[in-house]
């Protein structure tokens, strides 16, 4: 074999070994402590239970995870409904509160093929959100945020819409006119 030969063999092999090594990565495998993290369970049926970390506003200005298992179907847009279904009906763990109050409800949910879920939030007579200061506003999206993206893999960020419309800020203080990517350092 020439040099030119086992220089593109050699090549090859560096490229494919690199290339596992980051679908392995990206795939959870190389984090470490993820393994409380979202985990689908067959239950024979149509429906599988996903065990996911649900992130409610707790003391100060953290989120704090609550497991829960939920009955979802493989579709990823019925997981988001499922674990904002969940969010919205409180926490059953005491120090954590509801990230909005019990009237509102969830409309629609749409998960685009490029990762964004865009999640409706409704309150009937209700225009604006309720109203927070800066570090409950950060609770209050992010602990929506994070539930979401952190237990459905095929949302990689979140539109907040609030009755159908997408707007600047919640309450002021946070820009939420982008898409949101979870910010894990407020989860303790």
């Amino acid at each position: 074999m020439s040099r030119r030969a086992a220089a593109f063999a050699l090549g090859l092999a560096v490229a494919l070994l690199a290339g596992s090594l980051a679908v392995w990565y990206l795939t959870g495998h190389g984090r470490r402590g993820r393994s409380s993290g979202p985990r689908l369970v067959e239950t024979g049926e149509a429906k599988v239970a996903l065990l996911a970390d649900l992130y409610f506003p707790a003391d100060g200005s953290t989120l704090k995870a609550e497991r829960r298992e939920l009955a979802i179907t493989r579709a990823p847009k019925d997981q988001v409904r499922k674990v904002i279904e969940a969010l919205l009906a409180g926490p059953t763990g005491a120090g954590l509160v509801r990230p909005l109050p019990k009237e509102v409800s969830l409309g629609s949910v749409l998960l685009r093929d490029d990762g964004v879920a865009y999640v409706d939030l409704r309150w009937a007579s209700h225009d604006d959100p309720p109203p927070a200061g800066s570090d409950a506003e950060l609770q209050m999206v992010y602990s929506l945020v994070d539930s979401i993206a952190l237990n459905v893999p095929q949302a990689q960020r979140v539109v907040l819409l609030w009755n159908g419309t997408q707007r600047q800020t919640f309450s002021g203080h946070l820009d939420t006119s982008r898409p949101l990517v979870p910010m894990r350092d407020l989860v303790r």
